[in-house]
């Protein structure tokens, strides 16, 4: 058994957990004197006043599971009796101030540009640059100042804060790089020192060295009608942000994820087109064009709300001279279960035809299922239901 220290390492520490949460986790127990974060490794190590304090805290949550948004973080003493400076330059970045902030936002349930980043930045000194991007901490922005002064005035300031209330929040570093190249100004680059810089062609970004900047906020696609929503986590805060109700249409209760796409035009299409299209609606998770049916592909949304609003603003907009049809796993359960409960559905491909799973309470509503709506039209297009040899999914 590690002997007891002043140190506490703390395990399963995710992107979404700030340094402000692990402060009030372990504050209760005393002065906490370091905090080193070790994203790589979804880890911190904490050190409090003295060993009693850390002892304090270990007795505590031996009986009590510490969680941290709703993610469960493992505590144990640590090996080291004290951090070094050498512990805290392993955060990978280390705390060595630097003129650049490297800014992860975390519950980014609204859009955030170059100009909210601006906005929220500028108050604490010239920004000469930005340039945002998004990579599997999610989406994450650099920040370069004029002077590092006020890049640590900055992090000092605004870290741990949210940019809107309940969401968006700003997790700053300083970054290790030395200067931003901006080659364009527009919706996910900008050089304030330089305004003369042209737009970039439509398509994902060509920053070099910062990450994928692709869709996040994507471009129009010729011939559609999407309408920029907020990405937001659940109908109730859309409610909110558009006036007390939900936009005609849109039931804010789907929780299935996936959409499929049909009437896709080949000739023109791709993975890249379909992210920036869907991307306004929300995160995108997968896109997958299907093999042997190239005008159909499926797109795996964030979350079941991101794919209801999705598919009900797309839904039989014009792209690429072909009008899209969507159907998603909400409209095969809105079909299907007045036959009885449903207990899950799956939405996938094989051999290239389009299938979904749909788990019954009972084989008895099952059946009357399949001889109610079999060969009949959904969406354009004529289902056929059989028996799963699977039991369940």
């Amino acid at each position: 058994m590690t002997e007891p220290s002043k140190v506490i390492h703390v395990r399963n520490v995710g992107h979404e957990v700030s340094e402000n949460d692990l402060l009030q986790l372990f504050q209760p127990f005393g002065v906490i004197t370091k905090l080193v974060m070790l994203r790589a490794k979804n880890q911190a190590l904490m050190q409090l006043q003295d060993v009693p304090s850390a002892v304090n805290a270990l007795q505590f949550f031996a009986n009590v599971q510490p969680s941290i948004r709703g993610r469960n973080v493992y505590v144990q003493f640590s090996s080291h009796q004290e951090l070094t400076t050498a512990d805290q330059n392993a955060q990978g970045r280390g705390d060595e101030p630097n003129r650049i902030l490297l800014v992860t936002i975390h519950h980014m349930l609204y859009p955030i540009t170059v100009e909210v980043l601006h906005q929220v930045f500028f108050p604490h000194g010239f920004v000469e640059k930005i340039v945002t991007f998004q990579k599997s901490a999610g989406f994450q922005a650099l920040i370069q100042y004029q002077s590092r002064q006020c890049a640590v005035s900055a992090r000092t300031a605004l870290q741990g804060r949210n940019i809107y209330d309940g969401c968006c929040q700003l997790d700053i570093q300083f970054s290790n790089l030395d200067e931003l190249q901006v080659n364009y100004n527009n919706e996910r680059s900008r050089d304030f020192t330089n305004p003369s810089l042209p737009s970039e062609p439509k398509g994902r970004s060509s920053q070099p060295g910062y990450g994928d900047a692709g869709g996040m906020y994507a471009l129009q696609a010729s011939g559609a009608r999407p309408v920029a929503f907020p990405q937001m986590a659940n109908a109730a805060a859309v409610a909110a942000a558009f006036g007390g109700g939900l936009p005609p249409g849109v039931s804010g209760t789907n929780d299935r994820c996936t959409v499929l796409v049909s009437n896709l035009n080949p000739d023109r299409i791709d993975e890249d087109k379909l992210f920036n299209l869907f991307s306004i609606y929300g995160n995108i998770v997968r896109i997958k064009l299907l093999r042997n049916k190239p005008d159909h592909a499926l797109v795996q949304m964030g979350d079941g709300f991101q794919a209801e609003l999705a598919v009900h603003f797309l839904k039989g907009a014009m792209l690429f001279d072909k009008r899209l049809e969507e159907v998603t796993e909400e409209e095969i359960v809105t079909l299907l279960e007045e036959h009885g409960p449903i207990v899950n559905t799956k939405l996938f491909e094989m051999n290239g035809k389009k299938q979904a799973l749909v788990m019954f309470d009972t084989e008895e509503q099952a059946t009357e299922a399949l001889v109610c709506k079999h060969a009949i039209s959904l969406g354009g297009s004529i289902i056929r239901i059989s028996f799963s040899q699977l039991q369940t999914i």
